[in-house]
């Protein structure tokens, strides 16, 4: 086996990042492509792969934020130690003095009391990587702070009974983060994620091959969408094929010059055409009449309908109507599984009127869904207690900053 060969073939530490709450499913999907030494934090799980198991990962992922490939790693005890150490890393094999760089820091709760400012920290490895690139190339990199070639990660932790310091410096190997489908209309910002509302869909008990799907508060259609894409079985980078396939840069590994020396373009390329045939013989197959979707607002309807477009999906494939959540019965008779996530109280009015609309929303189940699995999203207890229903799942999600719960109602 030659050099190339075993670089290709070496198992390299990564990093890759999800909302909190969807460690243990996104450790279920690294496994699929043979990940191991699994290590979980909050907010993402770290673990060892091949090149190319990673690649597929990034690929296929409909669950992970983001992907890091660990550059370096030291302990450290005083502030020279850490640009001293930073420093002693040939840097440019990593990237080349034409291409720009940035630096994000991110702190563990110790390091954030101690440090207090990440942009410190941040230049202190910026000096040391532009001090490395002067002794080995004679010029330095420049920094971008918009577009940058390179974007390298570092986390500071606290090291456990010592007065010291841990540094792990990742390359982010994605560039646009993975839960950017590329589906959402220009400038349209939706409550959810992609990657979340695949979670919560994955958290669900819907059988695709019996059930229909229901969200009768869609917005523009996140959650229906995700589900779509698992119902075809699409990659997280469906709509991103065509561009691999015609040899166009979308993640950031591609200019990485690991990339860039093992030559796994050829392969990619074959890779993202092999998954586009599949998915679109996929969703030609996907049946009409099992996707509905309701909102008050006509304008999020029709935000829902661009989406589909930009999506590849036939129009048709979800009967959409402007209903209200509170009255709208089923439009087909069970089985069949209700996913939604309610409206923030700026979006329904004022905030002491959530109570009574989570009550009659549970009302409207009640009498009117029987036999159907219901979930539903929400973040504060009193909207909980006021559904007056029986949960019988209870599964801890956030929403960027908020904490929230994903409920499970039986219908009987």
């Amino acid at each position: 086996m030659n050099n190339e060969e075993n670089a290709a073939e070496k198992l390299n530490w990564y990093f890759t990042s999800c909302p909190t709450g969807m460690e243990e499913m996104l450790l279920e999907e690294v496994k699929k492509y043979d990940g191991e030494s699994f290590q979980q934090f909050t907010g993402g799980i770290r673990f060892k792969a091949k090149q190319w198991n990673v690649i597929e990962l990034i690929v296929n992922s409909r669950l992970a934020s983001r992907v890091y490939l660990e550059v370096h790693q030291y302990k450290f005890y005083k502030d020279n130690d850490h640009f001293a150490l930073a420093k002693d890393k040939w840097w440019h094999h990593l990237f080349s003095v034409n291409q720009t760089f940035k630096i994000s820091t991110l702190f563990d709760k110790d390091a954030n009391r101690f440090f207090k400012n990440s942009m410190v920290m941040s230049l202190r490895l910026k000096d040391a990587i532009a001090d490395s690139f002067r002794q080995n190339v004679g010029s330095r990199p420049d920094i971008s702070k918009d577009s940058p070639d390179i974007s390298l990660l570092q986390r500071i932790e606290a090291i456990d009974g010592q007065k010291g310091w841990f540094n792990r410096i990742y390359l982010d190997l994605c560039g646009e983060p993975l839960s950017h489908r590329g589906y959402r209309p220009h400038g349209h910002e939706a409550p959810l994620r992609e990657n979340l509302a695949s979670a919560i869909v994955q958290s669900t008990d819907w059988n695709k091959d019996e059930d229909i799907f229901i969200d009768p508060m869609c917005g523009s259609g996140t959650i229906i969408i995700e589900a779509l894409y698992l119902a075809a079985n699409l990659p997280g980078a469906w709509l991103k094929l065509h561009a691999l396939a015609k040899k166009s840069q979308v993640f950031a590994f591609q200019d990485h010059l690991w990339y860039k020396r093992e030559d796994h373009q050829e392969r990619l390329e074959e890779y993202a055409m092999d998954l586009l045939k599949k998915g679109e013989d996929s969703v030609n197959g996907l049946p009409g009449g099992q996707f509905f979707a309701s909102d008050l607002s006509s304008k999020a309807l029709s935000i829902f309908e661009k989406s589909l477009k930009l999506a590849n999906f036939p129009s048709d494939l979800v009967e959409m109507e402007v209903a209200d959540a509170l009255v709208v019965k089923p439009y087909e008779e069970a089985p069949g599984i209700v996913v939604t996530n309610p409206p923030y109280g700026e979006r329904l009015g004022q905030e002491e009127d959530l109570p009574k609309f989570y009550h009659e929303l549970g009302e409207n189940f009640k009498a009117n869904y029987k036999g159907f699995r219901c979930y539903i999203l929400t973040s504060d207890q009193e909207y909980r207690k006021a559904i007056s229903l029986q949960t019988s799942m209870r599964k801890p999600f956030f929403n960027g900053g908020i904490e929230c719960r994903l409920l499970k109602y039986d219908i009987r």
